[in-house]
């Protein structure tokens, strides 16, 4: 057994250890984008017209549905860099 542990020198513990460092920080996810928390509301108040209020409600769900595209693209790139980084 102490012929397998005398090639565990200092030298190779601290290459372990920097090794681990710099995984953990490859592993490391960047911060989620403050757009992407937003949430939505339609703006339609009591007593607004029903075309006035399809209107703004339209235009709030195409807003969150563009959020939702830009996030969801940040995401994927973001997944991708990972999966290529892991093939390398």
């Amino acid at each position: 057994m102490a012929l397998f542990l005398s090639g565990c020198g200092a030298g190779s513990l601290q290459k372990t250890g920097e090794l681990n460092a710099a995984i953990t920080e490859t592993r490391t996810l960047p911060d989620y984008p403050g757009d992407c928390r937003r949430t939505s509301r339609s703006g339609v108040q009591e007593g607004d017209r029903l075309d006035i209020a399809l209107i703004k409600t339209d235009a709030a769900l195409g807003r969150q549905n563009a959020r939702t595209e830009r996030c969801a693209g940040w995401y994927d790139a973001l997944q991708q860099g990972f999966l290529n980084e892991h093939a390398k």
